[in-house]
C-alpha cells in the first residue's frame, strides 16, 4: 500500500494515510444491485447486518485512509456477523455489536457499549478506538466497565455475554460512526463495528409523532409513550408459525404498541414470507442472527443444541435481547420482550398505552426501571367454546380464550418485563441484568396486579387440574380487537399465499 507523508495526531496516535488495496472494489461491490431484492448490496447490508459501518467505509472507499483503520477484508470475521478481537492477556471476545449510550453512569455521562461473548471469566479493560473520521486518527478511551450479562454462574466451558463500556472524552461529542477494541491505543485494529443511537430519542418514542414542546413537562405527562415490543431470535425452521405469527403482530399492533423487533436465524419459507410483509409495511424490523463459534448453525441441529445445552442457550438470548433493547432506546423508551406464544391481556384497560399511562402515573417508587407481567396459561388441551369455537382456524389466540380461574403468583421465571430504557441497559428474557447505576435485577421492577394486566401465555397442556369442576373461566378481553384483527390476518396470508 502506498503511503502519504502527511500525519495528523489524536491522543498521542500517529496517523499515516495510506491507499489500501480492495478500496475500488468496495465501491463496485457496494454498488452492485441484487436482483431478487431490486436493491444494492450497501442498502442490504444497511438494512440487516447488525454491526457493519456499511457508509463509514464506502466513504472511506473513495480516500487514503488512516493506516490504523482496518479493511472489510482485515476485519477477522466469525459465524457470519461476529468480530474476533484478541485482548490482553490472549483473551478471545467476539463481537456482536455497539451502541452509543448517552448514559453511562447514571449521572449523564455519555460512551460506547460493547456487546460481545468470551469465554474468558473475566476480560481484561483494553482500550476502544474512538472512529469519527476515516482519514484522522481515533479518540481512543480505555474501557471502565465489563458487565456480567448472566444469571448462570460463570463457566469457561461456555461463551459468555458481556457489556464493555468506553466513556466519550467528552459528553458533548456526536456519537462515532464505529469503534474498535484493541489491546493499545494506537495500534491497528482486527475489528470495526457500526455505533447505533442518538443523542436524542427520536419521534417514533412519542403518541403523536413528536415530543413535547418543553421537555421537561414530558415526565409530568404520562400518555405521550408508545411502548415497542423485542421478540426472540426465531428458529421456527421445522415448523410453519406463520399463522400464529401474523395473529400475534396484529393483536399487538391493535394494543397500541408502534413497532416490534425481531431475531432471525433460519425460518420456515412461510415465515419468511411474513416477515418480508411487515417489513415492507414497517411494523416489524428484522436483525439477522447467527451464534458465535464454537456453536452450531446448521439449522436442522439448532433446535436440537438448544434443548441439550440450554445454559449455553439461555447466555446466547441475553446477547440478543441485550442487542434489541440497546439498539432501539433511541427510538423507543417503553420496550417488551413477549415470545410469539404471550400477549398482554388488560382487563381495567383499553390498550397499552393507556396501561402504561396509569402505571407511570401510580408507581410506587420512582426508582423503578420497569414493570413485570406475570402469566396467566391459555391451554392447547381446553376446545374452544361460545364465540371463540365459530372463529376461523387461523386465530389461534382469539380461539383460546379458556383458562384457570385461579391467578398465578408472579414467582421467577414466570412472568416477562416492560424495560424502561432510560435506566435499563443489559437484560435477559425476564428481566434486567445491568442499569446505568450498575448491576441490577428483576427485584428493582414493579409488579402488576393480575388484576390491572397480565401476560397471556398460549401454550402447554392443562390434563386434569382444568377438568375439575368450574375449575377454568372464559377470558375474552382480546375479543375487543376480534374484528379488525381478524380481517387484518385474514389479507396477510391470502395476500401471501398461505390461506
Amino acid at each position: 500500500m502506498k503511503k502519504n507523508e502527511s500525519k495528523n495526531t489524536v491522543d498521542g496516535c500517529a496517523c499515516e494515510l495510506v491507499h489500501k488495496p480492495g478500496n475500488n472494489l468496495t465501491i463496485k461491490h457496494f454498488d452492485t444491485l441484487v436482483p431478487w431484492l431490486d436493491i444494492t448490496t450497501r442498502e442490504d447490508l444497511n438494512r440487516h447486518h447488525p454491526n457493519l459501518p456499511v457508509e463509514f467505509l464506502y466513504c472511506a472507499a473513495n480516500a487514503t485512509t488512516c493506516h490504523l483503520l482496518p479493511s472489510i477484508t482485515s476485519i477477522q470475521w466469525r459465524n457470519t456477523h461476529w468480530q474476533k478481537a484478541v485482548l490482553s492477556n490472549e483473551t478471545v471476545i467476539y463481537l456482536y455489536s455497539a451502541f452509543y449510550d448517552p448514559n453511562i453512569d447514571n449521572r449523564g455521562k455519555a460512551g460506547i457499549r460493547l456487546l460481545g461473548v468470551s469465554g474468558a471469566s473475566n476480560p481484561p479493560m483494553d482500550w476502544c478506538q474512538l472512529w469519527y473520521h476515516a482519514q484522522e486518527p481515533p479518540f481512543t478511551a480505555r474501557i471502565t466497565s465489563v458487565a456480567y450479562l448472566d444469571y448462570h454462574p460463570r463457566s469457561s466451558e461456555r461463551q459468555m455475554p458481556f457489556l464493555l463500556t468506553c466513556p466519550l472524552p467528552s459528553s458533548e461529542m456526536d456519537p462515532p460512526s464505529a469503534v474498535s477494541l484493541v489491546t493499545a491505543p494506537c495500534l491497528t485494529a482486527t475489528n470495526l463495528l457500526q455505533v447505533v443511537g442518538a443523542k436524542e430519542r427520536e419521534s417514533s418514542a412519542y403518541r403523536d409523532g413528536k415530543p413535547p414542546k418543553d421537555l421537561k413537562s414530558l415526565f409530568r405527562s404520562y400518555n405521550d409513550w408508545v411502548p415497542a415490543v423485542c421478540g426472540p431470535a426465531l428458529y421456527y425452521y421445522q415448523q410453519d408459525f406463520s399463522w400464529r405469527l401474523t395473529e400475534w403482530l396484529e393483536l399487538l399492533r391493535a394494543q397500541g404498541f408502534g413497532r416490534v423487533f425481531l431475531y432471525r436465524t433460519n425460518v420456515h419459507p412461510n415465515i419468511d414470507k411474513i416477515l418480508r410483509h411487515y417489513e415492507e409495511e414497517g411494523f416489524v424490523q428484522v436483525t439477522d442472527y447467527q451464534y458465535p463459534p464454537p456453536y452450531v448453525n446448521e439449522p436442522t441441529l439448532r433446535k436440537f443444541w438448544r434443548e441439550a445445552e440450554d445454559v449455553k442457550m439461555f447466555a446466547q438470548e441475553n446477547v440478543y435481547f441485550t442487542d434489541c433493547v440497546l439498539r432501539h432506546m433511541h427510538e423507543y423508551r417503553f420496550i417488551a420482550h413477549f415470545d410469539p406464544d404471550e400477549l398482554p391481556i388488560l382487563p381495567r384497560h383499553g390498550d397499552f398505552p393507556r396501561f402504561l399511562e396509569y402505571f407511570l402515573k401510580t408507581r410506587k417508587k420512582k426508582k423503578v426501571v420497569g414493570f413485570v407481567l406475570g402469566f396467566n396459561y391459555f391451554y392447547d388441551d381446553l376446545e374452544p367454546q361460545g364465540v371463540s369455537a365459530n372463529l376461523p382456524e387461523f386465530l389461534w389466540a382469539l380461539r383460546h380464550t379458556r383458562r384457570l380461574k385461579k391467578e398465578l403468583k408472579i414467582i421467577p421465571g414466570r412472568f416477562k418485563p416492560l424495560f424502561d430504557m432510560d435506566k435499563v441497559r443489559g437484560v435477559f428474557s425476564h428481566g434486567p441484568l445491568w442499569c446505568t447505576h450498575g448491576y441490577c435485577t428483576f427485584k428493582s421492577m414493579q409488579a402488576i396486579s393480575p388484576k390491572q394486566a397480565y401476560l397471556g401465555h398460549y401454550k402447554l397442556e392443562c390434563g386434569q387440574e382444568c377438568k375439575q369442576w368450574m375449575a377454568t373461566k372464559e377470558d375474552t378481553w382480546i375479543h375487543k380487537f376480534k374484528d379488525p384483527v381478524a380481517q387484518r390476518v385474514e389479507e396477510v396470508l391470502t395476500r401471501n399465499g398461505l390461506l
